[in-house]
């Protein structure tokens, strides 16, 4: 029968531990010596020459191989007691070449689980959790893992993983609560108005940056950051991204994201954009990303004129976006100049 993934050979005894994934010296200690009691395992050199550990074991180990029918046996044998009675068990006793496939990543998922000093009792991030089990920390998001948690029936929940959303990046010229806050979907547009915020200017008391798509994971932390400062139904929150499919995807995401507190498009910006792009140049070239359709397009960008909407639609038609980075400092500074005493 193949041990911690290896059909045959000779292995260490730390590279026996490592692929076992188990951390506890004297349950690792246990389960050698009953792979050794089974003939799965035998001691190289007769088991003389030991790791110097107490209770010591040999320093290497030649892996027994046996036949296939034998060793199909010995899998569903070992799923029945190795697997702990929260784990679905059918799947892989079903799947026995599956099994076979994940049976490195199942067995350490098992020998985590089943550790002596709990450590499941201890709630930790999903890449520390996932570190911890693997000694991996990206694979959070692995497809691979992910299908074996279904076959297993477990999630992250049953690993006591809380999920860590992006930063939560915000720049506020108001200390108690927000009263005019604008998520800006790019870093050099934030940037930008956040020195002119610096120098009194704007109609905004509070910028978000959204980074993009990540802003749908990041305003969660609005659930357990500043809460009171942020969650004002008085509050008026307002979103700027590209000019495009993507962008107004985006927005409408975070308007269900953000219930009951209302959110819209910060118009002015998007007049701006329009106004700024008298050169056909200035639409870029993207991947064909279509996710919203002619009349949600018209219906979200409903405050431009019908004409204005036909070319805005032909644009995203050819796969064009307009970049939010076309209001630049110039262009901003004269925008939010006439704002310059809001704050004073």
């Amino acid at each position: 029968m193949a041990v911690a993934g290896f059909e045959s050979g000779i292995k260490s005894v730390e590279t026996l531990q490592r692929a076992l994934g188990i951390h506890d010296y004297h349950e690792f200690h246990r389960v050698i010596s009953a792979l050794v009691a089974e003939g799965k395992l035998k001691a190289t050199k007769g088991g003389k020459d030991t790791n110097g550990k107490i209770p010591p074991l040999a320093k290497k180990y030649r892996i027994i191989e046996e036949k296939e029918e034998d060793f199909c046996e010995d899998l569903i044998r070992e799923i029945e007691m190795n697997f702990p009675l929260s784990f679905n068990r059918s799947y892989y006793k079903n799947h026995i070449s599956q099994y076979r496939e994940d049976r490195e990543w199942v067995l350490k998922i098992c020998a985590y689980h089943n550790r002596s000093d709990r450590p499941l009792s201890e709630e930790m991030s999903i890449n520390e959790r996932i570190y911890d089990i693997f000694r991996m920390e990206k694979l959070g998001t692995d497809s691979r893992l992910i299908s074996i948690f279904k076959k297993l029936n477990i999630d992250f929940k049953d690993l006591n993983c809380y999920k860590t959303p992006e930063p939560f990046i915000y720049f506020s010229k108001q200390e108690k609560r927000a009263h005019k806050i604008l998520i800006v979907e790019n870093k050099d547009t934030w940037y930008t108005m956040r020195k002119l915020m610096k120098e009194g200017l704007g109609p905004f008391d509070t910028i978000i940056y959204g980074e993009g798509k990540k802003i749908i994971s990041s305003i969660e932390e609005i659930e357990v950051h500043q809460k009171q400062y942020f969650r004002n139904t008085e509050s008026d929150y307002y979103y700027f991204g590209d000019l495009d499919d993507e962008g107004l995807n985006i927005f409408l995401k975070l308007k269900e994201k953000v219930n009951p507190v209302n959110i819209e498009l910060w118009k002015d910006g998007y007049h701006a954009m329009i106004k700024a792009a008298n050169d056909p140049m200035c639409w870029r070239k993207y991947k064909v990303q279509k996710s919203l359709n002619r009349d949600q397009i018209f219906t979200v960008l409903s405050f431009f004129s019908h004409e204005e909407l036909e070319n805005i639609v032909y644009r995203f038609s050819e796969n064009l976006y307009l970049p939010q980075e076309i209001l630049n400092h110039r262009i901003l500074k004269k925008m939010w100049g006439k704002y310059v005493r809001i704050f004073e």
